[in-house]
């Protein structure tokens, strides 16, 4: 099942142009689609596909062999002049995927294969990919400072997971509610969205038992099959993804729930796990290595060191660490029941962050296709801490961009709840929008799941540059 990705694509295809040799990385985590859009852009043509096994090197040479059809086991001389000969007579696309198990078991044929992409194979059509899920590797064998390859890459492509509405093909049945707790609990993981299209029917596959069940039971039963029910174990466990990487989670594991209960400034961390800062950080920057986390800095204030927090990048580990983890035994002693509703303590919660992250891409979604007042350039956020507290305070979403080739700052706040928006509300974000200087002209937009109620539609058609969005006009 093969959707979306029509940018990878794109890039792709325009790598596989010309008729001189050159390199692509192709980097992302464990589930997120790599083999699957490799296979689909080498569909219909001519293409090795090598699929790295962690072994030796005489033993990836005997299956590299079978692969290129050879009667005898091919050295790594014998496969590159193999490769010089069917160049000369078509292009050739090699896509190796795992390739630092051939970098660790071989540097020799590593550096080999490197100077006949930049000598013999220079002026020959070959298309070289080389792929892995292991991005520490990937910096190691292949994009880091020592690595041979680190000035030859034509194409250095990331795969993300896929947005709310790449992913929402994945269930296009599905309501906007639905809609909104899939995307988040799968985080736009094809391999999580691929089990849930699986269990939902789509492409033929048996809808949750032919059962007709009520759009509640169905995003119980989801979550159930996906993560709360250690038996099925269908969804992608992200400390088995992290275990590829890392090799002590003990510490990782408790700053990732520490992060998914909302502290997530460098001294909260700190505090929580009773490790001092100078130990903190560099934990951190491991798990922003691989993708796991990242910093947010406030987006007028980018400099502003006291202004920086942490937090987890994709909302399937969001829901794990925030719902799983902190109730660890009931998980392992099998008590779905009574998992699910602690879940349902904090769904509206963890459900907000889902919503931040759908609304900017509803924003630049609709920037890029000239649907809105303003244009887009930038989406962040922007807020002031309370250090006694401990607290912080401030917008869901800030956008620069423009406005008739003006600047303009967009403010926007995200009410994932069960009640419509009342006038309190829309006045809260325009006087909150005194503390921040702005650029230009400044839009207001309140994004609401559950709707408005019929005073602040009537209130915000008198003020100017305010704009009311539900989720249903969202899906």
């Amino acid at each position: 099942m093969f959707k979306g990705r029509k940018e990878e694509i794109e890039k792709l295809k325009k790598f596989y142009e010309g008729d001189n040799a050159e390199v692509a990385i192709i980097s992302g985590q464990f589930g997120i689609g790599k083999s699957t859009l490799l296979k689909e852009f080498a569909a219909n043509k001519e293409c090795i596909f090598i699929e790295a096994y962690e072994t030796t090197s005489k033993h990836q040479f005997e299956l590299i062999s079978k692969i290129m059809g050879s009667e005898t086991v091919l050295d790594g001389e014998a496969f590159c002049k193999e490769i010089s000969k069917r160049a000369a007579e078509a292009k050739q696309l090699i896509i190796i995927d795992q390739y630092p198990h051939i970098a660790k078991a071989d540097s020799e044929f590593d550096k080999m294969l490197h100077e006949y992409i930049t000598g013999e194979w220079k002026n020959l059509p070959v298309k070289l990919i080389l792929c892995s899920d292991a991005f520490m590797l990937v910096d190691k064998y292949i994009k880091g400072k020592k690595a041979v390859w680190k000035d030859s890459i034509a194409l250095d492509l990331v795969v993300e997971p896929l947005g709310f509405y790449d992913s929402c093909q994945f269930f296009a049945d599905a309501s906007p509610k639905e809609a909104a707790f899939l995307y988040g609990i799968t985080g736009g993981i094809p391999y999580n969205l691929a089990r849930v299209a699986a269990l939902l029917g789509v492409d033929g596959f048996e809808y949750l038992g032919q059962k007709q069940i009520e759009s509640d039971d169905k995003i119980k039963e989801i979550a159930k099959k996906l993560f709360l029910d250690k038996e099925s174990k269908l969804g992608l466990n992200p400390e088995a993804v992290m275990a590829t990487e890392l090799r002590e989670l003990a510490y990782y594991n408790y700053m990732l729930t520490t992060l998914a209960k909302g502290l997530n400034r460098v001294n909260q961390i700190s505090a929580e796990v009773e490790k001092p800062k100078d130990v903190v950080v560099p934990y951190l920057n491991s798990l922003m290595s691989i993708g796991v986390c990242t910093k947010d800095t406030a987006i007028t204030e980018i400099t502003n060191r006291k202004k920086t927090r942490y937090s987890i990048v994709n909302l399937s580990t969001l829901f794990w660490y925030k719902v799983v983890v902190p109730n660890y035994d009931e998980y392992i002693s099998g008590n779905v029941e009574g998992l699910w509703t602690k879940a349902q303590l904090i769904m509206d919660e963890y459900m907000k962050e889902v919503f931040v992250k759908i609304c900017a891409e509803y924003l630049r979604d609709r920037s890029d296709k000239n649907m809105l007042p303003f244009t887009v350039e930038e989406i962040g956020n922007w807020w002031v801490n309370d250090d006694e507290a401990g607290t912080t305070d401030g917008f869901d979403l800030v956008s620069l961009g423009k406005c008739e080739d003006k600047p303009a700052t967009i403010f926007a706040q995200c009410y994932y709840n069960n009640e419509p928006i009342e006038v309190a509300q829309l006045k809260s974000l325009i006087e909150k929008t005194k503390q921040l200087h702005r650029q230009g002209d400044a839009f207001y937009l309140v994004f609401a799941n559950a709707g408005f109620h019929e005073n602040a539609i009537t209130i915000s058609s008198a003020i100017k540059n305010i704009m009311l969005i539900t989720l249903d006009e969202m899906r």
